[in-house]
C-alpha cells in the first residue's frame, strides 16, 4: 500500500504490474481489496492501480460533507500525482458514479472508460425497490451480520449461497478495512446528490458499460440508459449477474475489459 497527497486529503492506493495504467475505483463503503479477482491477471498486462476512496480502506477520513466530484478530484490528483498520463478507467456502482465525473471534468487524464453496475444519476435514475434502498441505509454495527444482510440480496439470486468462499472473502476484508458510520453516511450522501445525466454528451473517452440483467441495487434499465447517452459507447449485458459483477462473472469480465482496453 502506497499513499499520496491530493490537497489537504491522503489517498491510498496499490500499484503493481506494468504497462499501460489502469485506475480500478470500488463502490460505496467498499475497498481497493474489493478487485480481488482482478488485480492479478490485469497486472499480467496493465499497469493497475487501486485506489481507496475518501472514508474508505486506509485513505484519509472526510471532515465534513463531499460531493461525488470532490471523489473525482481525489482520482484525478492520483493520477497526476504517478504522472500516469491518459490512463484506463474502470469503475463500479459508486466508483462508477466518481468515474463519470473523472472523464467528464479531466477529459485529458481518462483514455478510456468503464463502467459497471453504474448509473448516470439525478432525475434519470431508475430507483431500485424500498427494500433495497432501506439495505443503503441499515445501522447494523456488527460487521459480519451486516455483510451476511446485505451482499446475498445484492448479488444474483443464490450466488453467494453457491459461493460461500466469495462472501467469506467479502466479511474478512470487511473486517479488516471497516467503515465508519459517519463515514459511510458521508459517501451515501455524495451518492445521493450526484447527476451526471445532463452531461453524458462531454465524454469523449471510448466508453464501455457493463451491467447485469439481474442487479437489484442499481437496475439494469441504469445501464441502458449510460450506453444510449454516451456517444460510441458500447454495452455489455451479463443475464443471470447481480450488482457484484466482476465478482460473480470475474472470467467473462476479465476477457472483456483487457479485449476492450486492446483495441486500437
Amino acid at each position: 500500500m502506497q499513499t499520496t497527497q491530493v490537497g489537504s486529503h491522503t489517498v491510498a492506493y496499490d500499484d503493481c504490474g506494468a504497462g499501460h495504467p489502469l485506475l480500478l475505483i470500488t463502490g460505496l463503503g467498499g475497498t481497493r481489496f474489493g478487485w480481488w479477482k482482478q488485480i492479478e491477471p490485469f497486472s499480467r498486462i496493465f499497469r493497475v492501480i487501486a485506489m481507496d476512496n475518501r472514508d474508505a480502506g486506509d485513505s484519509a477520513p472526510g471532515t465534513g460533507p463531499y460531493t461525488i466530484a470532490d471523489m473525482a478530484g481525489d482520482a484525478a490528483g492520483l493520477i497526476k500525482n504517478l504522472n500516469l498520463g491518459p490512463t484506463f478507467v474502470a469503475g463500479i456502482s459508486m466508483g462508477g458514479f466518481i468515474s463519470l465525473e473523472l472523464a467528464i471534468r479531466y477529459p485529458e487524464l481518462v483514455e478510456k472508460l468503464i463502467l459497471i453496475s453504474t448509473s448516470a444519476g439525478g432525475k434519470m435514475h431508475v430507483n431500485p425497490s424500498l427494500r433495497m434502498r432501506l439495505l443503503l441505509t441499515s445501522r447494523e454495527k456488527d460487521i459480519e451480520k451486516r455483510v451476511r444482510n446485505v451482499y446475498p440480496k445484492i448479488a444474483a439470486p443464490g450466488y453467494l449461497k453457491a459461493h460461500p468462499e466469495d462472501l467469506g472473502h467479502i466479511i474478512q476484508t470487511a473486517k479488516s478495512k471497516p467503515i465508519s458510520g459517519d463515514a459511510y453516511q458521508r459517501q451515501l450522501g455524495a451518492v445521493i446528490k450526484h447527476d451526471a445525466a445532463p452531461r453524458l454528451d462531454r465524454i469523449t473517452a471510448p466508453t464501455l458499460v457493463i451491467h447485469g440483467e439481474c442487479d437489484p441495487l442499481v437496475p439494469y434499465a441504469n445501464g441502458k440508459y449510460l450506453a444510449a447517452h454516451i456517444k460510441g459507447a458500447r454495452f455489455s449485458s451479463y443475464p443471470g449477474v447481480g450488482h457484484l459483477l466482476p465478482i460473480e462473472a470475474p472470467e467473462r469480465f476479465n476477457r472483456e475489459v483487457v479485449d476492450f482496453l486492446a483495441e486500437g
